[in-house]
């Protein structure tokens, strides 16, 4: 068995967000803010409140490559309106007013159905969702988002943060890691699979294990294993329905299924049947790309694993790796 534990921790060092970069987008956050909000207060409205979410806030963010873009969003919640939606503006009203307000900033400024994105230069864009809070058909507290094309729609990143937070409470930060790891594996290979997915299927699949790649390829197998079943993601927040596999066809279901076979398999072999820690490297650099560490020919194979008929025991059931 080699032990990649020092290789892994350099890779995620590769791939996690730079101080500089994180510092160069938070300055771009901030801005569009107090842009947003001085537009608000000359109207004569309340300035709205902000709140980061995505992957920039929940720490699973990695670093782009040069030819590869960076997406911060950060939520826009219009303040001064009731929860009853008798009287709130239509979307596509408000999503006026927000690129109003951030008009000129860039050379590049879109409005989606979901959101105003702001491009710069630096190889990142901002997203600006915007929402209102109202009530659920429980009569709950929820956050709505302006969709242009379908109306205002339950959406809660803020709850589906929260939630990753709790799950990175119970299964520690390694969590996170694996996280980066599996889009960084997604980037590298074209893979057709969200982030949010990713977030979902790692933390609902996780296995624990002593060092990153026994826990990567516990929790790959673990998903691998889910899907096979049952090939459905739904959010752990509300909209709970909402399936974020519904789109894929039959095919596309298969190919991601092999995709990911062929992701485990070829980890399984770093592990335990490469000679030594170079030879893993280089099928580990050929999965995730030239930021993964070439290792030493000298750190040899413990060879304490040994081949047998006998599965071997993976996130609480009997599994073959291969």
């Amino acid at each position: 068995m080699n032990d990649l534990s020092k290789l892994f921790s350099t890779f995620n060092e590769k791939i996690v967000l730079t101080d500089t970069y994180k510092e160069n987008i938070r300055r771009g956050r901030d801005t569009l803010r107090e842009k947003i909000n001085t537009y608000y207060i000359d109207k004569g409205l309340i300035a709205p409140k902000h709140s980061s979410q995505g992957s920039f806030h929940m720490h699973t963010a990695i670093m782009p490559k040069e030819e590869e873009d960076f997406d911060l969003d950060n939520g826009v919640y219009l303040q001064g309106y009731a929860t009853d939606q008798t009287n709130w503006p239509v979307p596509t009203s408000v999503h006026k007013d927000i690129l109003s307000a951030v008009e000129d900033h860039t050379k590049e400024i879109t409005d989606k159905d979901t959101c105003v994105r702001v491009n710069y230069q630096g190889n990142y864009h901002i997203d600006l969702p915007i929402y209102i809070m109202g009530k659920d058909e429980l009569g709950k507290d929820v956050a709505y988002l302006a969709h242009t094309t379908k109306d205002w729609q339950i959406s809660d990143p803020k709850a589906f943060s929260d939630w990753f937070t709790e799950e990175v409470k119970e299964n520690g930060k390694e969590l996170r890691r694996t996280v980066r790891y599996l889009k960084t594996w997604t980037h590298h290979n074209s893979i057709n699979l969200k982030g949010i997915t990713i977030t979902i299927l790692a933390s609902e699949c996780f296995y624990s294990e002593e060092n990153d790649s026994l826990i990567l390829l516990g929790t790959i197998t673990n998903i691998i294993d889910r899907l096979e079943d049952d090939f459905t993601c739904c959010k752990p927040v509300r909209p709970k329905k909402e399936d974020l596999l519904s789109s894929y066809t039959y095919s596309e279901q298969q190919t991601l299924l092999e995709d990911l076979k062929i992701l485990k398999n070829k980890i399984n072999d770093a592990i335990y049947d490469s000679k030594n820690e170079r030879e893993a490297s280089e099928v580990l650099i050929e999965l995730f790309g030239s930021r993964f560490p070439l290792g030493n020919s000298e750190n040899k194979n413990s060879e304490d694993y040994l081949k047998t008929n006998q599965p071997e025991s993976v996130g609480g059931k009997n599994r073959h790796y291969a």
